[in-house]
């Protein structure tokens, strides 16, 4: 049954739909103990890492159970259609008081995909509030693109290139404040950012990024900056007809590792 707190309308009209709770407590908790215990620490002594965010699902198999989840799947189904490929993943870690800020942006304006096909599920597997930098977003945002506004920003961001706040109307951002195991739809092109962890609560999210067959990744591009691992497409759910990039046509083997 499909929660009624999950909206295509809502999301056609204002670019992302949730959360929805599709995780349990406990899979949340054990989501986020396997992150502390891959980047070698705990929650309750969380700190700085300097482990890169992206690619878990294609080496640990906790992290790819996750990304794999019938029940997101499901969901995810609705919006794009039978046919899914799961083509990154990414971990939105900030330790408590860390300072930076991911500005406000479009996801698809820094990812070189053609065409721009893609809906990300948000899950946070902490506790997400305002606070401790929760994921914020504006309603209606994703009708416009805003890629030739984008600019330098300064050293407090998180990105190198965004938009800045000036460039924004915050008044109409929404702060999606969750509980652990909620997900949060939005789609490539719906404006979000967050601010900085003032609390002594870490946040942590875990975005999955699904698309369609037919969309085309330029790996070199992706490669350039330092993303190629991005272009590890895995064929979730449904066939692929197109087979346009460097997939993985079955899931990752995690016997070595």
């Amino acid at each position: 049954m499909i929660d009624s707190k999950f909206s295509l309308t809502q999301l056609n009209q204002e670019g992302y739909t949730g959360p929805v709770k599709l995780l349990t407590s406990e899979e949340a908790a054990d989501g986020r103990k396997e992150f502390f215990k891959t980047i070698k620490q705990t929650e309750q002594n969380a700190g700085p890492t300097s482990v890169k965010p992206g690619g878990f699902n294609l080496k640990y198999k906790w992290a790819h159970e996750i990304s794999i989840n019938e029940k997101i799947l499901d969901y995810v189904e609705l919006a794009l259609g039978s046919n899914i490929i799961l083509w990154a993943t990414v971990f939105w870690y900030k330790e408590p008081h860390n300072t930076k800020y991911i500005p406000w942006h479009q996801d698809a304006s820094y990812w070189p995909m053609e065409p721009r096909i893609n809906l990300t599920a948000w899950i946070a597997l902490g506790k997400t509030f305002s606070a401790n930098g929760c994921l914020r977003l504006i309603p209606g945002s994703h009708k416009t693109w805003l890629d030739d506004d984008y600019q330098k920003l300064d050293e407090a961001s998180s990105f190198s290139r965004g938009l800045d706040s000036e460039q924004v109307n915050e008044s109409n951002a929404v702060d999606i404040e969750m509980e652990p195991g909620e997900v949060v739809f939005f789609s490539e092109a719906t404006l979000h950012g967050s601010n900085a962890n003032t609390s002594n609560i870490p946040r942590l999210g875990y975005s999955l990024r699904f698309t369609t067959p037919e969309v085309k990744f330029n790996k070199s591009a992706l490669e350039e900056q330092g993303l190629g691992y991005l272009a590890r497409t895995i064929l979730v759910r449904g066939v692929d007809d197109y087979h346009f990039n460097d997939s993985l046509n079955q899931y990752p083997d995690f016997s070595e590792m």
